[in-house]
């Protein structure tokens, strides 16, 4: 019989010892091991159907309907990716919430916050409306698409299977990994982008070696059904003279720059679109409709690219440098417009994209200035490509690797390690938060800080705090308060003046001393008794900043008021009521994770 002492919640294996009679023992090592065998060959196999999915969408609509339209009109382009924000229409009314916009933020909270609890049908959501999006033009990349859905098959597997929230995070990661494995053909690019983005740095050896079985065998999978070579074919790298590294530097500093206005504008163009008064349904075809008139002054901007990349690589004196200025700027505006308006996608393959036309640019005006150096444009393009990746994710490892795997050349990894890391450097100079971590720090959520901190933060004073309280009036005697004291239900009061600002408080703490003393009870009033040095918090403060704020004084309550005046108590917040909602989060989770 299969020892399974320590792995009764295991279902399969209990099911397996009732049919089987076998004669060895099953370590957690091993299990680890299978799952991650299960998860690689599962989001292998969806990555390959999502790409044929995608291929097909788009070859109709740009190949047989768009010269159909081309008939009537070529202005007609803005039609395709209309329709196909339309088709995503019921997908979003089924899910609300779980569709539109850049999702690897979700995802992100889905793995740390909630423990790995990624539902089954993301696998088929994801699949579907990321292949209409983006096969209709949205501009867009099917990476992030392809990693969730990677992650959502590890979830499926590892909540089969009733795998505790740490072995789950795992196999999540592994299915991810899988995913941009197989996308690109680039198994330690999936590896490392699991590490840095979906694991957030955090490494460990054991993590580690069943994370590169899930890529490896997922690459496998994707060989098996297209060619060995990676997504943009064969790409050569020329390395001319050391003098380089100082023009690789200069680059680096440049991709900084403009990664940081691309985080911007992303999410700059991203909060336009909240403010629209708008269906959130009709926002993705206004974006829609956008994008495609942006692809009637170069249609490059539409869809995920790649051919447009290649081109600039392998022979960027094909594309004109006005095109190449140009598609830089559409193209994000245009990527910040399909995900910022409810598009579906994610921002893997702009990025290349960006990138790539950056370092053409570059190399060109280099070549310009200085023709005699022999400078090859199509190598700068190749190395910002990655640099750019780098800078606006936040992820140099994974960029290196890439760029490494893709052309098969070790002289390309110097280079790219200098463009990549100062681009990192003058990014985060500029701005902390990568296009992956902006969202999650403007909610009070910063993963590396782990799960607990990252409840405290997600949770708003304003849905713990007391609204309705008991307050006392400056003018109050201390005879009068004795009288009242008794029926009432709290030791903690805000006292107010006529005009109803608060102007201090009064806890039972403060006059216990008072109680002791005859013949002061007519004489004292609330307004000499009131602490008016006061620690204050704001309706859209985290629980975190108020625990901080409890721990200055070592006090249980805390008044809650107006951020444009501060005299304005809304409510009051205590600190066993913090507690309280944190446990029932901290509950919450576990019962989800159970089901």
């Amino acid at each position: 019989m299969i020892n399974i002492s320590r792995f009764k919640n295991i279902k399969l294996i209990g099911y397996l010892s009732k049919k089987v009679k076998w004669n060895l023992s099953v370590g957690s090592t091993n299990i680890e091991l299978i799952l991650a065998c299960l998860v690689g060959i599962g989001a292998g196999f969806a990555s390959v159907f999502f790409r044929f999915i995608l291929h097909e969408i788009h070859y109709f609509c740009f190949e047989v309907f768009y010269p159909w339209l081309c008939q009537y009109s070529s202005l007609l382009l803005p039609v395709i990716p209309m329709i196909g924000a339309l088709l995503i229409i019921p997908f979003s009314l089924k899910y609300p919430g779980e569709v539109n916009g850049y999702g690897m933020p979700r995802f992100l909270i889905s793995v740390h916050i909630r423990g790995g609890l990624i539902r089954t049908r993301q696998i088929f959501v994801k699949i579907l409306t990321s292949a209409i999006s983006i096969g209709t033009g949205g501009s867009a990349g099917v990476e992030g698409p392809v990693a969730q859905i990677g992650g959502a098959v590890g979830s499926s597997i590892g909540r089969f299977f009733e795998m505790g929230s740490h072995r789950l995070k795992v196999l999540v990661a592994c299915g991810s990994a899988a995913g941009i494995a197989a996308q690109f053909n680039a198994p330690l690019a999936g590896v490392l982008f699991a590490q840095e983005i979906v694991m957030v740095g955090e490494f460990q050896l054991q993590t580690f070696g069943v994370i590169v079985i899930a890529s490896g065998l997922a690459t496998a999978i994707s060989r098996a059904f297209y060619s060995s070579a990676p997504t943009f074919g064969i790409l050569e790298y020329d390395f001319i003279s050391y003098y380089e590294f100082g023009l690789y530097v200069i680059l680096g500093l440049l991709i900084g720059i403009l990664a940081y206005a691309f985080i911007k504008t992303f999410f700059y163009i991203g909060d336009i679109f909240d403010r629209f008064k708008l269906n959130d349904q009709v926002k993705p075809i206004l974006g829609a409709f956008l994008v495609g008139v942006m692809g009637l002054i170069h249609i490059g901007v539409m869809g995920d690219g790649y051919k447009y990349i290649h081109e600039a690589i392998q022979s960027p004196a094909g594309i004109s440098i006005v095109a190449i200025l140009i598609l830089i700027m559409l193209k994000m505006i245009a990527t910040s417009i399909t995900l910022g308006s409810g598009g579906v996608g994610g921002v893997f393959a702009p990025c290349l994209f960006i990138g790539a036309m950056i370092g053409a640019a570059f190399g060109w005006s280099v070549d310009q200035i200085f023709p005699s150096l022999g400078i090859q444009p199509g190598s700068y393009a190749l190395v910002a490509m990655g640099a750019f990746l780098a800078a606006a994710t936040h992820s140099p490892m994974t960029s290196i690797f890439l760029l490494f795997e893709i052309t098969g050349n070790y002289e390309v990894i110097i280079p790219i390690m200098f463009a990549s890391v100062i681009g990192v450097m003058v990014a985060r100079r500029l701005c902390a938060d990568s296009l992956d971590s902006m969202e999650l720090s403007r909610q009070g959520i910063y993963l590396h800080k782990g799960v607990e901190a990252n409840i405290l933060n997600s949770i708003l004073v304003e849905s713990v705090m007391i609204k309705e309280f008991e307050t006392l009036q400056e003018t109050m005697s201390f005879a009068e308060f004795m009288e009242f004291f008794p029926g009432s239900k709290t030791e903690y009061y805000p006292v107010m003046n006529k005009g109803g600002k608060m102007t201090g408080v009064v806890s039972f703490q403060d006059i216990r001393e008072i109680m002791l003393e005859d013949g002061l009870e007519h004489v004292v009033v609330m307004k000499e008794l009131a602490e008016t040095d006061l620690i204050k918090l704001f309706p859209h403060d985290n629980l975190t900043t108020a625990i901080r704020k409890f721990g200055i004084k070592d006090i249980g309550t805390v008044p809650v008021v107006d951020p444009e005046d501060h005299q304005k108590i809304l409510g009051i917040l205590k600190r066993k009521d913090v507690i309280d909602t944190y446990n029932k989060a901290i509950l919450m989770r576990d019962i989800e994770l159970q089901h």
